[in-house]
This record gives structure tokens, C-alpha cells and sequence, in this order.
């Protein structure tokens, strides 16, 4: 699942964890008396795994062959346009091939190519304001492919983009102007990132003005070296916006006009050494009046790569568990001294039967590992069924989940088979832990949510069409699954908006019902720890399942689910 502002936030985790005494265990008297927590990941299983033949059946042998594959060292972290990314793909597209899916992707192929591009700032970039000259990366910075030259551009402020999107302007205002937004959430920052937000009509750009304390972020934007095509959108920090409207953020009022700008923000733009990729196949349906419709299913097939440097694995993963158990959704929390007391005496326990292992690869085995070979081991127990479902499966694997959302807004923008014939679309991400250790999330008054044996998180399937929630619902009652579902995360106006960050969201904006399968967030979420080892398999492969019966049910279903909810407009910003 995406969430831009893991590799900010990761400084601030590694200088945390590799404190005096967090790395190396004590061992006073108060430590040794601090028990360790029990769990599923408190006996990890082994580090590599031999993997063997897979089968029909969904299995959780098939699925931890599949997943120690996957995640393992040797893919880098699968960061998109990479060469491991591209190994990720590379294994889709020959398991596919193997079990005689049709190739859906282009030219016959089971690939669709994103038009990815590297990014590389010119540093003669300049930004002038009120006649002040404000250096590239520490005052302000560009995202986004296109070059912008502005020319004594004035500034109109319309106000703060949130979680929920950005306030109107009407196009007399926006004219020949910059809109200005100011950003005082992570969401929201996150959101303006990942260019959730138009320009508006009449306007020459857009500008976001971001607090003092975020200025690491300048540096971040100023060297994301892969992109979309897309418009740029300037940042600045609070001490710039003072200098531009004479007045910080707290004190500035919607529809204050500010000083003209002088901008010049120039980038270089050349193809990736490795393509960014959607892997897209099918299964024909068995019925000649309904094979012309498909359930999509689907998950994305990157993460985020690597750290810029290797620290102590289990020092990251205790310090996680203990001070953040939400792992990046906690940024936050930096741990007090009660808890590097735990921490340093669980670490201590753990020496005592394995040793230090340095770790600097983000192997994404929960997201989205788990959900890309869930989604391949359906394709393998449908291909393999003497009868298949009246409608055709469509199985798609979305590149650039973690960048924003770009392989599924990318094939939904320019799909394979007519867009209104997909019934519906099943997202599976991060579906491999849920445990009554994970916290794996927050209910929206913000009360701790956990797993347990029967866990299972459901965002997204009532939204569009009840009749699919209903479906879903169904299904796990009459197949046995006995899923004890939670809703809490699906909630409206819910602060940490997640049925607009993964790629389901990319469907249902062009009224495709959806939903959106996870055993929900952990300490290892965008963590180095989030590795094969700590997967519960068996819970995963009752999910695999699950998904697997009520892909079957609407590929036999009389009708396609209803859409009888709002839909929402494919040019807005989401607001769940």
C-alpha cells in the first residue's frame, strides 16, 4: 500500500534504532526482567526456503514457494523501473506463460509499458521572489516532467489541501496566477506528491507551502529520479511563504495575493534502463453471452527498493514492534526510555539464538508480495478447474502502486479490454499477517485496531454496489471461510484515507465496483522487515481462497453487481 513518505521518514527510524544502546543490548537487571512478546513473528520461519513444484489447489506451500521467490534479496526490493522490479515481472509473465493464460498486455505480450521516465533537476534552476533569489532544495523545489518558466506570475493563496482535497478557486481568480495550498498534514502531503490535484482553470501553476518543519521533504521531491508524464507543481517552506505573502502560514487567508514570482524549473527526461510494467493476462470465460465480461483481479508488484545504507535487522524490527507498531504509519514516535529498556532487553534475547544481520533491502513480502502471489496461485487454481467461469478473469499485477497509484491509473486510463466490461475488481494488498499481535490500524476516533485468527480487513465494497458487499458477505458464510470482517478502516472521512491509496481506487473512480482485501498494517509496513519469514501463511492462503470463491461467484453470477451508490468523478480528488 502506498505511502509516499516512507524514505523522509526512514532517517529519523535508523538514527532512532542505531541510538547507543538500542543496537547493542544491555544487560541490567531491569532489562533482563522485561519479558519478550509472544506471536506469530516471535519464531520466525527460516531466512531462504527451497522451493518446490506448485499445484492446482491453493496452498500454503505453494504460496511460501512462491513469496520466498519473490521477495527475496536478489529482486533489490522491486523498486519500479528497476532491474529488480523488472526480474519481479519477468517471473509473472513465465509463470503465466506456463499456466497457459492468455497474454493481455501489448503486441501480444504480457506486458503493458508505462511511459516512465528518469528525472534529473537542472541545477540552474532559479526562483525568484520578491526580488529574492531562494536556493533550489532548501527553500523550494519541482515535481512533476515538464518545465516551467513563469514571468512575474503573481500568487493567489485559496487555502489548505487536506485529506479531502482543495478548496475552489473560480478561473477569475486562478487567471495568469500561481495557486497556492498550504500542506499541514501528512495525507495531505502525501496527496500533493503524488499529484492529487488539478491545475485550475486559468491558472499558470500550482504551489504548495509546507511548514518549516518539513523542509527535508524539498530534498526528497528535488531528487525523485522516476516520473509519469505529468504537470509540475512547485513546494516552498513557511520561511519562503513569508517572504512571498508577508505573512507565515498560521496568519494567511484564503484569497491573499502575493508577490510575482520568477521561475525557472527545468528537468532532463530519458527512458529508465529497466521499463516499469503492468503484467496483464487472462482466462476466457466458459460462456459465449458472458466471456465478453471480466472480474478483474489484482495486487501491485513493487516496493520501494533499497535504504541508502544497511543497519541491524532486528534492531529495526524490535524498536517497530515497540515504538511503532503501525511501522511508517507511526513516524512520529521516537521511543522513550522505558522503551529502549524493552527494546535493548529483547534484543538481548534474540542474540542469544541468532546473531547481528545488517539489512538494507526493503523485500515487500506483506506489501505487495503477498497479494501479487496470492493473485498468481488464483490464476493457477482456475487454470487448472475442468469447468471455468462463465466470464472471463482478468488478472493484472500494477506496477508503481508505491509511487502513486501509477500502473493502475495507467491501465485504467488505457485498458485492454473495454473498461465498462469489468464486472468488478478485487484488490489484494498486504494480505499476509493480521495477527493479534499487528496492529493493523486505527478506527477512525482512533482506537487501536488487531488481528486475529479469523482477521480480515474489507475497504471499498459497499461503496459503489452494495449488492457487491453483499456478495462478498455471502460467499464466506455459504464456502465456510468464517472471516470475522472489519469495516473500520472503510469508514467515511476515515483520517488515514486508505480507500484511496492502493489501485482499486483506480478502478471504482470510473465506476468498477470494488474491493479492497488486507489483513491491514504491522510494524514491518514499509519497513526492512517486512521479509518472507514473518508471513502467516495459512492465514494467507484461507484469504487466497476466499478471494479465489468470490471471483468464481461473479464469473457465474446471472448478472453483473449493481451500481447503485454515487459514482465518483475519474478527474476529482478521492475523498473516502
Amino acid at each position: 500500500m502506498t505511502n509516499i513518505s516512507t524514505r523522509w521518514l526512514l532517517a529519523a527510524a535508523v538514527a532512532t534504532a542505531t541510538m547507543p544502546g538500542a543496537v547493542h543490548a544491555q544487560t541490567n537487571d531491569a532489562a533482563k526482567k522485561t519479558p519478550v512478546d509472544a506471536g506469530v513473528n516471535s519464531s520466525p520461519l527460516p531466512l531462504k526456503h527451497t522451493p518446490r513444484p506448485t499445484t492446482g489447489a491453493i496452498t500454503s506451500q505453494d504460496l511460501m514457494t512462491r513469496l520466498y521467490i519473490f521477495a527475496d534479496d536478489s529482486l533489490g526490493g522491486r523498486d519500479v523501473g528497476t532491474e529488480g522490479h523488472y526480474k519481479a515481472t519477468t517471473y509473472l509473465a513465465g509463470e503465466l506463460k506456463r499456466l497457459g493464460l492468455k497474454p493481455m498486455g501489448d503486441s501480444g505480450t504480457y506486458f503493458q509499458t508505462l511511459p516512465l521516465k528518469t528525472r534529473k533537476v537542472d541545477r540552474m534552476s532559479s526562483f525568484v521572489a520578491g526580488g529574492s533569489n531562494i536556493t533550489l532544495g532548501e527553500g523550494w523545489a519541482f515535481t512533476g516532467t515538464e518545465n516551467i518558466t513563469l514571468n512575474d506570475a503573481e500568487v493567489i493563496f485559496a487555502g489548505a489541501f487536506t485529506d479531502q482535497g482543495a478548496p475552489a478557486v473560480t478561473p477569475e481568480q486562478a487567471k495568469g496566477r500561481v495557486v497556492a495550498y498550504s500542506i499541514t498534514s501528512n495525507g495531505a502531503l502525501q496527496r500533493s506528491i503524488m499529484g492529487y490535484v488539478e491545475r485550475p482553470e486559468g491558472a499558470v501553476g500550482v504551489m504548495f507551502l509546507l511548514p518549516a518543519a518539513a523542509r527535508g521533504v524539498l530534498g526528497y521531491v528535488m531528487n525523485g529520479e522516476l516520473a509519469l508524464e505529468a504537470q509540475s507543481r512547485l513546494f516552498i517552506t513557511d520561511p519562503v511563504t513569508t517572504q512571498i505573502f508577508s505573512t507565515g502560514m498560521a496568519t494567511l487567508a484564503p484569497g491573499a495575493i502575493g508577490a510575482k514570482l520568477n521561475v525557472k524549473a527545468l528537468v532532463d527526461l530519458q527512458s529508465p534502463p529497466f521499463p516499469a510494467r503492468n503484467v496483464v493476462a487472462m482466462i476466457p470465460g466458459s460462456d459465449p453471452k458472458l466471456a465478453t465480461q471480466y472480474v478483474a483481479v489484482g495486487a501491485h508488484s513493487d516496493h520501494v527498493g533499497t535504504a541508502r545504507r544497511a543497519i541491524d535487522h532486528d534492531s529495526v524490527y524490535v524498536f517497530n514492534k515497540i515504538v511503532r507498531p503501525a511501522g511508517a504509519e507511526n513516524d512520529d514516535k521516537m521511543g522513550n526510555a522505558e522503551q529502549f529498556v524493552q527494546i535493548n532487553a529483547e534484543l538481548a534475547e534474540l542474540r542469544k539464538t541468532r546473531p547481528a544481520r545488517t539489512d538494507s533491502i526493503f523485500n515487500g513480502a506483506d506489501d505487495d508480495g503477498s497479494g501479487s502471489m496470492s493473485v498468481l496461485e488464483i490464476a493457477e487454481y482456475l487454470a487448472t478447474q475442468k469447468v471455468k467461469p462463465k466470464r472471463s478473469t482478468l488478472f493484472v499485477w500494477h506496477a508503481g502502486e508505491e509511487k502513486g497509484l501509477w500502473g493502475s491509473a495507467y491501465y485504467t486510463e488505457h485498458p485492454t479490454v473495454p473498461r465498462d466490461s469489468i464486472v468488478a475488481q478485487l484488490n489484494m494488498d498486504m494480505v499476509g499477517r493480521g495477527s493479534a499481535t499487528d496492529q493493523t490500524g486505527m478506527s477512525a476516533d482512533g482506537k487501536e485496531l488487531r488481528g486475529g485468527p479469523d482477521y480480515l480487513q474489507l475497504v471499498g465494497s459497499r461503496r459503489l454496489s452494495t449488492e457487491l458487499g453483499d456478495v462478498v458477505e455471502q460467499v464466506n458464510t455459504t464456502k465456510k471461510h468464517n472471516f470475522k470482517f472489519d469495516y473500520a478502516m472503510d469508514a467515511n472521512g476515515h483520517p488515514m484515507n486508505i480507500y484511496c491509496r492502493s489501485d482499486h481506487y483506480e478502478y471504482a473512480k470510473w465506476g468498477v465496483p470494488v474491493t479492497f482485501f488486507t489483513t491491514g498494517g504491522h510494524s514491518a509496513y514499509h519497513q526492512l522487515t517486512d521479509e518472507p519469514q514473518y508471513i502467516d501463511y495459512p492465514h494467507m492462503q484461507r484469504v487466497t481462497r476466499l478471494v479465489a470463491d468470490i471471483a468464481t461467484e461473479l464469473g457465474n453470477r446471472a448478472t453483473r453487481p449493481l451500481v447503485n451508490q454515487p459514482k465518483l468523478d475519474p478527474r476529482g480528488t478521492c475523498k473516502q
